[in-house]
């Protein structure tokens, strides 16, 4: 018998159970800024013209919704994959390690499990970086390539001309104890943050470094959650870290000093600055995540620190590459002796790329595209008949 589309159901356990109850697929400019869902409401959209029906996976541990097929997704959460395995009306499909080891060190811990459950695990760098220790199958881990929410620049920002100077958006965080700096650093210098073979990778401390040695030479504008807590709302994660919470106590007037607030729109609020510092989490190949991405959508010249293969899969002529200073002051004397020819260069290389074959494994469109041929595989490696399916 032909497999029907009401007989198949996807279940996605997202980041956080924040997004439970369908959350996830919600188009709410007031909950969710900067269409930061688009890439699963794309999703959900696309699969229901096939005639699959997507919700978040609560509905399904809980057993309030279900078919025949019910495909099981995970973006994060861990709690549920090793309970769901053993219903025999589940079929286990995808696990997408979204954040990097120094925010997620439990993700990378449970990889023997998860690609002993999942036949697809998808990962920044499927080589590992001091976690490969944990790998049960290699052959199971897919590079990921995180979704961006733009396909081009968005022309009422890019074209506005009324900017600042520079600044930087980053919530105020500490490193999780995977990959730890050694205590009593007070800083690294750039050429071992960005040595491939680096342990202690983590940049939490060094944006703070940054933006106050910068702050010093001249206009910064700082922008997050976080920066203006008090010494024992931050001391809590001491357990985990005892170095960042001293740096940011230690420089809390300069920080507050520089301090804006919240950013209440990403977009809105680097489309006010000509340049943006741009530090990942983290040091890893592979690893890159929206900031970069941002600063291009809105004509915005990102300082990039992070990915040490970034050059792989973004132009160089997009961004600042912060590798080749030795020093801020270096930096800031770079920045400020930019013409508005050179400015120019950067945002027209920007919206270029972003046009380009070279951006598409990062659309919201390659992410759906992907998502359904392994949606289709895993049913067939299960023994589905998909002609009843419109595919």
């Amino acid at each position: 018998m032909n497999l029907l589309p009401k007989d198949v159901m996807v279940f996605i356990d997202p980041q956080s159970q924040w997004f439970y109850q369908d959350r996830l697929f919600e188009d709410d400019p007031v909950l969710i800024r900067d269409n930061f869902l688009s890439p699963f409401i794309e999703l959900r959209s696309a699969l229901s013209a096939k005639g699959i029906d997507v919700h978040t996976a609560d509905y399904l541990v809980n057993r309030q919704l279900g078919a025949q097929y019910n495909i099981y997704y995970s973006f994060g959460i861990l709690t549920n994959y090793d309970k769901l395995v053993k219903r025999e009306d589940i079929i286990i499909g995808s696990f997408y390690v979204v954040e990097p080891p120094v925010t997620s060190p439990q993700l990378y811990r449970e990889l023997g499990s998860l690609t002993k459950y999942f036949e697809k695990v998808y990962v920044h760098n499927t080589e590992g970086m001091g976690y490969e220790r944990y790998f049960s199958n290699q052959a199971n881990l897919r590079k990921l390539f995180l979704p961006k929410v733009e396909n081009g620049v968005i022309e009422r920002l890019w074209n506005n001309k009324d900017r600042g100077f520079l600044t930087m958006i980053n919530s105020n965080r500490t490193a999780s104890p995977y990959l730890q700096l050694r205590r009593g650093q007070n800083h690294m210098s750039l050429q071992i943050l960005v040595n491939k073979g680096a342990k202690d990778s983590g940049l939490y401390s060094e944006r703070i470094r940054a933006v106050v040695i910068l702050q010093s030479l001249g206009s910064v504008d700082l922008y997050g959650y976080g920066w203006d807590i008090s010494l024992c709302q931050i001391l809590h994660n001491l357990p985990y870290s005892q170095r960042f919470p001293y740096m940011y106590w230690k420089n809390r007037r300069a920080l507050r000093a520089i301090y804006k607030g919240q950013a209440k729109s990403k977009y809105e609020t680097l489309s006010q600055y000509r340049f943006a510092l741009c530090f990942e989490s983290m040091v890893m190949p592979g690893y890159m995540t929206e900031k970069l991405f941002d600063c291009l959508f809105v004509g915005t010249i990102p300082i990039y620190l992070g990915a040490p293969d970034v050059e792989r899969y973004i132009p160089k002529s997009c961004f600042i590459d912060m590798r080749d200073f030795d020093d801020y002051a270096g930096l800031h004397t770079y920045l400020s002796n930019l013409s508005d020819e050179d400015i120019s260069s950067f945002r027209e290389a920007a919206r270029e790329y972003l046009s380009s074959e070279q951006y598409r494994p990062f659309t919201k469109e390659k992410f759906v595209e992907r998502f359904e041929v392994d949606l289709m595989e895993t049913l067939k490696a299960n023994g589905v008949n998909l002609s009843g399916l419109r595919v």
